[in-house]
């Protein structure tokens, strides 16, 4: 297969999926994308209580209420008390039938992984998103898990 024909089998398969995102009535690129942007690229965290389960199968509930931290998805990084970490991808995940519209997955360069969903399904009455972030780990603590609460810095959250 030459160029041409590689350019031309790509251009059949890319075309009809670009024709029907163009017909759908209401339809935005930013829907497409990763839905928190809607309300801004910048968002202010805070973390609860920790949930660390162990190889044995045992889980206990831990002390972390307070903790903030930022996602800053125009520098693709998140930024912790104790450091930077990279954002490795982000992507929108939705499940048939399910009540939720949307999920947002934040994968970090050190494994960490964030879910997170809009509190008001309709972000009619909040433009908050709730949800977990894991830490798997390796030895005696199999993951530590930590319920998470993100607003838009345009939300009247100061920095820092």
């Amino acid at each position: 297969m030459n160029n041409d024909s590689v350019s031309l089998f790509r251009m059949r398969a890319i075309a009809p999926a670009a024709i029907i995102t163009l017909l759908v009535p209401g339809f935005t690129f930013a829907q497409a994308g990763n839905p928190m942007w809607q309300s801004g690229y910048n968002w202010t965290c805070e973390a609860t209580a920790r949930t660390i389960c162990e190889r044995d199968g045992t889980c206990k509930v831990g002390d972390a209420g307070g903790v903030k931290f930022e996602i800053e998805y125009e520098n693709s990084r998140a930024v912790f008390p104790d450091g930077t970490v990279k954002i490795k991808r982000h992507y929108r995940q939705t499940v048939n039938d399910s009540p939720l519209q949307a999920e947002v997955k934040v994968e970090l360069a050190d494994n960490r992984v964030l879910w997170l969903t809009a509190v008001d399904a309709s972000r009619t009455y909040s433009q908050a998103w709730t949800g977990a972030i894991v830490e798997p780990k390796g030895g005696v603590v199999l993951s530590i898990t930590q319920g998470v609460f993100c607003l838009p810095e345009s939300a009247g959250k100061p920095k820092g």
